[in-house]
Order: structure tokens, then sequence, then C-alpha cells
């Protein structure tokens, strides 16, 4: 279970709580590098094998955002390990260098405010993103409760993960997802415009993958909807 950029391994609780899945299933949620006391890691790629030695015998994956991200990474590098992954809100990697490098710098801004201010700015810059404005009708205390996570991290650890395994450093996989034989399915909030379309693209692209829209849902559906989450875990096919 890989959480996002900010998130924390306990917000997976709600989803093993919500039910109904696969009771004999047992959940590894580690905290992605520089997160909490995780040092970050030099790379991408170097985060997926840290990712895979840690878990050696999962052969299933959830992984929201970032943590889809390296979900992604893990399917395209060990190609015959896993059985199934349910990929939230993620992205497969910019298709051009071009693009990668206008990421960097995208994210550049990101790191040198926090380097410069602090997380307690950061947060409250970085909650203001329109990609969070679906949870505004969200009930204040789990507002509260997501933003006192947001605030947990040092500021130089969500940087170096900014600098690490940001989308901008991240390759495209689709080539490698193209040939992969795991069982997939992605999910986005029906309100999540680019990350719907992603799944889209996704689904199209993946031999053995499916789609599942949440109704009136943004791009943390771990937050949002918890239960429909839930639905997919332990779930054995996807056809």
């Amino acid at each position: 279970m890989l959480h996002g950029f900010t998130g924390s391994p306990a917000d997976f609780v709600p989803l093993a709580a919500a039910g109904p899945h696969d009771e004999s299933l047992k959940f590894f949620a580690p905290a992605l590098g520089g997160h909490f006391a995780e040092p970050a890691s030099a790379s991408f790629e170097e985060e997926v094998e840290r990712l895979a030695v840690i878990a050696p015998d999962a052969t299933k994956l959830f992984g929201y955002s970032l943590g889809g991200r390296l979900a992604l990474g893990l399917i395209a590098r060990h190609p015959g390990r896993f059985e199934r992954a349910v990929v939230v809100s993620a992205h497969p990697g910019l298709h051009r260098e071009s693009e990668r490098a206008r990421r960097r710098l995208h994210d550049q801004c990101w790191t040198r405010l926090l380097r410069e201010r602090g997380t307690s700015v950061f947060v409250s810059e970085w909650e203001q993103q329109a990609l969070w404005r679906t949870q505004r009708v969200l009930p204040k205390a789990v507002r509260a409760e997501k933003r006192r996570t947001r605030n947990l991290h040092d500021a130089e650890g969500l940087a170096r993960s900014l600098e690490s395994v940001g989308l901008g450093q991240m390759p495209d996989l689709r080539p490698q997802l193209a040939r992969s034989r795991c069982m997939v399915d992605f999910l986005a909030g029906s309100e999540d415009r680019q990350f719907l379309s992603l799944a889209r693209e996704m689904q199209r692209l993946l031999p053995r993958a499916r789609l599942g829209v949440a109704a009136h849902a943004g791009h943390d559906l771990v937050l949002e909807r918890p239960g429909f989450c839930s639905a997919y875990l332990g779930q054995r096919d996807c056809r």
C-alpha cells in the first residue's frame, strides 16, 4: 500500500476498515522516501527497487498518486512478480524529455518554498491547488487531520522527494506497461479530469486492465471515497 506525496501509511486505515475485501489479505504500508524518517532515494528507479526489496513477498499493489506512479514502476520493472494492482489517480510518466524538464522547473518552485519557508507555509500553498477543490465539502475534522499529517513532514525530506521521484524524474513507463500481464484496476474521480483521461488511456494500453470511476469525487479517492477504493481490494480478476 503506497501513499501519496505528503501522505502517510496511516492514510490506508479507513480502507482496511471499510471492506468488503479478501479477509486473507495482509496489508503492508511503508513510508515512501522523503516522508517521516525514511530518507529519500537518489532516483525514481532506486525508490522502486527499494520498495521491491523491503516487501519481497508482496504480489498485490495498491498505490495512490505518487504511490500509484511507484506501483506502475514496480509493475514495469518486475513484470512477472505482481498478480494484481489497484492504481489510483496516477500518471504513467511524461512522454518527452522536454516535458520532464519543464516539470522539474515547476517543482523547483515547491522545493524552494519548502527550504526557504518551511513545511507549514508549503502545506498552506499546496492545499490551494485546484486538484483539491472537491475536498472542500468534506467535514472540517477530516480536512484538519489531513493537514495535520502533511505538517508532520520535514521540509527537506519533502523537497528531496520531489527532486528524486517527482513526475519530472520519472521515465515514461508506457512501453513496459503495454507488455505487462498484471491485472490492474485504474481508479479516478469523475471531477479529476486529467487523471481520469490518463486512467482511460491506461485501460486501453494494458492488456488486462479496467477502469473504475468514482462519481462526484476528485483526486484523493483514498480520502474522499475509502469505501469505493476498498471494494477493489482482494478482487481476483478484472475480466
